[in-house]
């Protein structure tokens, strides 16, 4: 599957590197559930219309949930959902009791806590982010990344060592990664919620 266009009609220029076959299988999903969605609400007219469900998406596949603090989100209102109330940021108080706003240009923490993110753990796992006022950042392990490597030098970032038939290998050491998905987001995240068990082995 790629984007062709007039001057380049049968190779993946635009597209060989993504999406990955996860993300692309994930897309056929949601954009069957949306249109499934959607055709229901417009053959019911009586119902309620709901348009914006199509642009929340279910959160229960994903193995990890990293949430943000909602007064560190830049763009939270652009979200889908509006928050009920917004958060000023900016402010700087002086000795005259005196706010002064000074815009905020040109810097979103959300987005360099997630490239950090992918910077350290992408072998690992894929990072997903609603970039216009999402309050999580939800987490997919790569299901390769669960497999027992041999141990290299070169391979301990984010494993730990531990034996398989008298063979030390290594392994994803989920809960020094939870924490430091943590540490790395330090005044931005508010909570991490592991999801599933996959890697107890």
């Amino acid at each position: 599957m790629f984007i062709a266009t007039p001057k380049d009609r049968w190779t993946s220029m635009w597209t060989r590197e993504r999406p990955s076959a996860q993300i692309l299988q994930r897309l056929l999903v949601l954009a069957s559930e949306s249109l499934r969605a959607l055709e229901e609400q417009l053959m019911d007219p009586l119902n309620s219309q709901d348009v914006k469900m199509v642009f929340r998406p279910p959160l229960d596949f994903y193995d990890v949930l990293i949430h943000l603090n909602p007064n560190q989100i830049p763009r939270q209102l652009e979200s889908v959902d509006r928050p009920l109330k917004s958060f000023s940021r900016g402010v700087v108080k002086n000795s005259t009791a005196v706010k002064i706003l000074f815009p905020v240009v040109d810097y979103d923490p959300v987005q360099c806590y997630l490239q950090e993110l992918r910077d350290a753990f992408s072998d690992l796992a894929l990072f997903f982010y609603d970039k216009h006022g999402g309050e999580v950042i939800a987490v997919l392990w790569k299901p390769l990344s669960f497999q027992p490597q041999p141990f290299k030098v070169s391979n301990m970032k984010g494993r730990m060592v531990t034996t398989l038939n008298n063979e030390l290998v290594c392994i994803p050491n989920v809960e020094a990664i939870l924490e430091d998905f943590e540490v790395l987001g330090e005044g931005l995240v508010k909570s991490v919620e592991a999801r599933t068990e996959k890697w107890t082995i």
